[in-house]
């Protein structure tokens, strides 16, 4: 199979007049300088990795159900995102190892599945907590919000396969131990909805976090502790080189005054956009209807999910193809946007093939015309069916 694009765009290069030849789900060849057919594409980019969703389509994780992974995986590749990590949310421990059960009984198949175009790919579960700070738990239930004792790492070490990240606050003594069961396992920490302070994240930093969650939302921040001055886990980050940055480019969880700032700190290379997308991603705007984020009431208002009262917004209804252009709006070049939606993802989670279009490659990606409308999605070489 053959794709021809005016320009390839990849994190590091755009490349002109191509011919893109596919063969078992693979890039095989990257022809440049080629006669092109009318109805060529502008601009061929690779699929979005989305490391931090809960849902949409209405369907999330927390449902528990295989048939909710799949309306998300179908929604996922409707929207261009390819691959992604599932997202829990805080809930109880027995609750949240039964979610990853059904997860791990839907891996396989969702893998086979993807393989022909039907689907995104999960390749694997982000826990966003219990392990997080009841003073900063934005949407999550404080209910069900614990420390990291023998029992919670017990769970970890039976799902260490399909775990890949694990958002939790540093605070606590017993975070410690979650911190280095994380590192022994290979998993990605990640420090989120926490109340950590300077010299404390810092050693947390230095001893394996290489991630903060959603910055900007629910992340400890400059405070005084007994009248002294503290920086948070926000700054910090910012002022890190290797530790990413989670940032949701909704132009809603941040604007551009705060994007702008972001790239002022941070390389490039530490930037992972994601959606943190919920069950209401996809679906009709109606602000008098109650939805569930876990177990958490929901509304959606203003192109955004909020708790009911709008205290503090709920995930979010963004796609990694909304972001995407919203970063170009915001004046990015779309090798950086290529860059901070796919390659930073595929790289700190070892998806070799994924975040690039070359030889060698998969042939994951997406066919854009010169307005960044989606022409075409491929997904493993087989154009989608939208």
């Amino acid at each position: 199979m053959q794709f021809f694009v005016k320009y390839l765009v990849n994190r590091d290069r755009v490349q002109r007049d191509c011919m893109l030849t596919v063969d078992h789900g693979r890039i095989v060849g990257v022809e440049e300088s080629v006669p092109l057919p009318n109805g060529a594409a502008e601009y061929a980019v690779p699929g979005f990795i989305d490391i931090h969703t809960h849902g949409g389509d209405g369907c999330e994780l927390m449902d528990g159900s295989v048939t909710a992974l799949e309306t998300m995986g179908r929604f996922y590749l409707r929207n261009g995102t390819t691959s992604f990590l599932a997202s829990t949310v805080t809930d109880s421990l027995p609750k949240t190892e039964e979610v990853l059960a059904t997860a791990a009984r839907f891996l396989p198949e969702n893998r086979r599945r993807a393989r022909q175009g039907e689907m995104a790919e999960c390749f694997g579960i982000h826990l966003e907590g219990p392990w997080l700070s009841r003073s900063n738990l934005g949407a999550q239930n404080p209910v069900y919000c614990i420390p990291p004792e023998r029992s919670s790492l017990e769970m970890i070490d039976r799902y260490a396969d399909i775990i890949r990240m694990v958002t939790f606050s540093y605070h606590t003594p017993q975070s410690e131990r979650l911190l280095e069961r994380l590192v022994e396992s290979g998993i990605v920490p990640a420090c989120g909805h926490d109340e950590t302070i300077d010299e404390r994240i810092t050693e947390g930093f230095s001893r394996g976090i290489r991630m903060v969650t959603h910055i900007y939302c629910v992340t400890s921040s400059f405070r005084r502790v007994g009248g002294r001055k503290h920086l948070g886990t926000l700054e910090m980050a910012l002022m890190t080189d290797g530790v990413g940055v989670e940032v949701i480019a909704d132009g809603k969880h941040i604007t551009k005054y705060f994007w702008d700032f972001i790239l002022h700190n941070k390389r490039k290379e530490d930037i992972f956009i994601i959606s943190d997308s919920m069950r209401c991603a996809g679906l009709p705007e109606d602000p008098e209807k109650i939805y569930k984020l876990g177990d958490m009431d929901v509304i959606v208002d203003e192109g955004v999910a909020w708790l009911p009262d709008k205290t503090a917004f709920a995930g979010s209804v963004a796609t990694m193809y909304g972001n995407f252009r919203q970063l170009i709006r915001w004046g990015t070049t779309l090798s950086d946007a290529v860059g901070m939606t796919s390659w930073n993802q595929a790289r700190l989670f070892g998806l070799k093939g994924l975040g690039e279009i070359g030889p060698g490659s998969r042939a994951d990606l997406l066919l854009l015309d010169g307005e960044l409308n989606i022409l075409e999605i491929v997904k493993a070489g087989v154009p989608v069916k939208r």
